[in-house]
């Protein structure tokens, strides 16, 4: 009976930290991809301009949302430095995440 009732306080110990809860890795990796492009194309849009304050908003929103599904600076290092990397050596491939940040990271018109 010890066991049961240590067992049951583990449990409500973990459910209180939120461990019980499963993360949506697919939203928070989408999340992650968003932020890092979209904060990358606000980077070579004209400085303060209207697009540039908007991507970077949208941008924002997405790294506070990955954030909550456990993101941490890592992930988001590691999306841009593959980002940068794409960019600079694989044009078609680069284009292909930039059609599919479009579908994916803009609100619908």
């Amino acid at each position: 009976m010890k066991k049961v009732a240590g067992l049951a306080a583990v449990l409500a110990l973990v459910s209180l930290n939120g461990w019980s809860e499963e993360i949506d890795y697919d939203k928070r990796n989408m999340h992650i991809f968003c932020a890092s492009h979209l904060s990358m194309i606000s980077e070579m849009l004209d400085e303060n301009g209207d697009q540039q304050q908007a991507l970077t908003m949208l941008s924002n929103r997405h790294r506070k949302e990955a954030r909550k599904l456990g993101a941490t600076e890592t992930h988001f290092e590691d999306v841009s430095a593959y980002l940068r990397k794409t960019r600079n050596n694989n044009e078609p491939k680069w284009n292909r995440l930039t059609s599919q940040s479009k579908r994916v990271c803009l609100p619908n018109s």
